[in-house]
């Protein structure tokens, strides 16, 4: 439940910096705060969406999010919701099969990627990520054809992943592991296979938590990744391993008390001289989507 909603709130963030919603889509829904920086704004109450497991907001259609079922349903079924949580379709996907969809992303040419990444025991050898057209919420299609797959295989040992996002030619996954390891972040050509694709590795995370979704803003500027920790969110500048840079890493994580951030002002002042610039642009977004 807490992933979904951490998910949720993260898409909500970056929703609010890429697009408007449509006023006269919305719900009446008093946003509330269930946990230390986390803000439900909504709520789903389709009886068929029983594990929303990847949110990615829509860049065609203003104050649409699309979400899937985890590995519990055994129908590969897309479903457009709007921010408050309202169905307003499905579409099943052809060509699609279900062993554990973690997530879900998007990219700036109307596709949309369902990652089938799970891999909780550690058994699979082979990850899959499929591309469908995005569709349009108001079509009467019922059914979305699989445009492209997209098969992976491990550089190394197998490792489980619930996060997928998708920049310019490149899908990204990030490793979920365990025991104080590092996440390290994953990537893929989007181009045609003839065979399985080897992942390469990127870059390891500042992160020694298990994380469970992540997003990137539109315009490539903000990587937000959620971790069982808590939400970080990153300033990479259009490139992904930057998030190891010192020039270009800045982490913001919500802790008990407020925000922290990784920039070198809030490292020398803490809380003495106030919140940064950060940390103000964070908490202003979050008024706004309240």
């Amino acid at each position: 439940m807490w992933r979904a909603i951490f998910i949720y709130a993260l898409t909500a963030f970056f929703c609010t910096l890429g697009c408007d919603a449509d006023p006269g889509d919305a719900e009446t829904y008093a946003s509330r705060e269930v946990s230390p920086g986390v803000l439900q704004i909504g709520f789903i109450k389709h009886p068929r969406i029983k594990e929303s497991s990847g949110v990615v907001a829509s860049r065609q259609y203003p104050g649409v999010l699309w979400t899937h079922n985890d590995h519990n349903s055994r129908s590969p079924v897309l479903f457009g919701i709007t921010r408050e949580g309202k169905c307003l379709a499905e579409f099943r996907l052809v060509g699609a099969d279900i062993i554990d969809w973690e997530d879900i992303a998007i990219d700036d040419t109307g596709h949309i990627y369902v990652g089938d990444i799970g891999n909780n025991d550690l058994k699979r050898t082979e990850l899959v990520v499929y591309r469908v057209n995005e569709p349009d919420p108001k079509s009467p299609e019922t059914k979305i054809k699989v445009k492209q797959t997209f098969r992976l295989r491990f550089p190394k040992k197998p490792f489980d992943c619930e996060s997928l996002f998708v920049y310019r030619e490149f899908g990204y996954l990030i490793s979920k592991v365990f025991n104080d390891q590092p996440a390290e972040i994953y990537r893929f050509p989007l181009k045609r296979q003839k065979e399985p694709c080897v992942l390469e590795r990127l870059v390891k995370l500042p992160i020694n938590s298990p994380v469970t979704g992540a997003d990137i803003s539109a315009d490539g500027q903000l990587l937000g990744i959620v971790s069982h920790s808590g939400a970080f969110v990153f300033r990479i500048d259009g490139d992904v391993a930057t998030v190891l840079s010192g020039g270009g890493e800045l982490a913001l994580r919500r802790a008990e008390g407020g925000w922290r951030c990784s920039c070198p002002w809030y490292g020398k002042h803490q809380d003495s001289r106030g919140p940064c610039k950060h940390i103000l642009a964070v908490e202003m977004v979050a008024g706004a989507a309240r």
